[in-house]
């Protein structure tokens, strides 16, 4: 890369930093919630359930069947 690439790069990389402290500090001072996943007091709360697993089973160890002797007449 030549000089002024460089240059740009870095410039950019200083606005980009500036802003994210310009934004974390307006935030902090302004005290308000920018994005929050807990309502505020007086909101409708939603409650996601998810499915839980079902148990595993372990199956019966299958038998052969055995044959019944005939009863005798």
């Amino acid at each position: 890369m030549d000089d002024r690439t460089k240059t740009l790069a870095a410039i950019t990389v200083i606005v980009g930093v500036l802003l994210f402290v310009a934004l974390v500090v307006g935030v902090m001072v302004s005290g308000s919630k920018v994005l929050s996943p807990v309502p505020d007091d007086n909101a409708i709360r939603i409650i996601f359930v998810s499915p839980s697993p079902l148990p595993t089973i372990s199956p019966t160890p299958l038998t052969s069947p055995t044959a019944t002797p005939k009863a005798k007449k």
